[in-house]
């Protein structure tokens, strides 16, 4: 069985955070960034009160910290991740502010390097976000998961996203190793909308 952690992201809807915590997700993501899936600070605390014993994850980019800081309050996150062009000083100051542990998330067709994930000291785990828009290539995704393991190895606790659903996630876990596997789009059923047959199929393939 993989020990690889399991983020269910883009929820928008109580009965769908419900859902996947009762399926095991290990984290649950809302998005207050602008997206499809943005949702306010009152579905927030709505779907806080349906999970509260959740690791809940509130997803910003590229927002004023006093709204990150007021917000984490507000919904009572458990951690924060920022999916945008953030800092390592900018991190600094989430944590200093919300007390939460931060995620760093990068989307790019190659993952970082070391020396670019080392420079955010606080950082407690970063994201991997495989833009597959910027990726034609088999050959080119399988080098992008190289990297994440690559990183793994030097120790980094890293999320993997990016085009993966039930078909692909043990190929992406097997070959990246990665501390967890994020999944938004590969299990809705329309934007923000889960698919709970989808999801359940989903949940059993990334535990094998």
């Amino acid at each position: 069985m993989s020990e690889a952690k399991i983020k269910i992201c883009g929820l928008t809807t109580a009965g769908d955070a419900r859902m996947a915590a009762s399926l095991g997700a290990d984290y649950l993501g809302i998005i207050f960034a602008e997206s499809p899936r943005r949702i306010d600070v009152a579905r927030g605390q709505e779907i806080r009160a349906a999970v509260p014993a959740a690791a809940l994850v509130g997803v910003f980019k590229d927002q004023p910290l006093a709204d990150v800081e007021g917000i984490s309050h507000a919904c009572n996150v458990d951690l924060v991740q920022l999916h945008g062009a953030e800092t390592p000083s900018y991190c600094d100051d989430v944590l200093q502010r919300t007390g939460k542990p931060v995620v760093k998330a990068f989307r790019a067709p190659r993952a970082p390097e070391a020396a670019e994930l080392a420079a955010f000291g606080t950082t407690s785990y970063f994201l991997f976000d495989l833009d597959r828009d910027a990726v034609d290539e088999t050959t080119a995704i399988e080098h992008a998961w190289d990297d994440v393991a690559t990183m793994r190895s030097l120790g980094f606790r890293i999320f993997v996203a990016g085009g993966i659903d039930a078909s692909n996630v043990r190929a992406v876990l097997a070959r990246t190793h990665a501390f967890a596997v994020d999944v938004c789009r590969g299990v809705e059923a329309s934007p923000g909308i889960k698919n709970a047959q989808v999801l359940e199929q989903f949940m059993k393939e990334a535990r094998a």
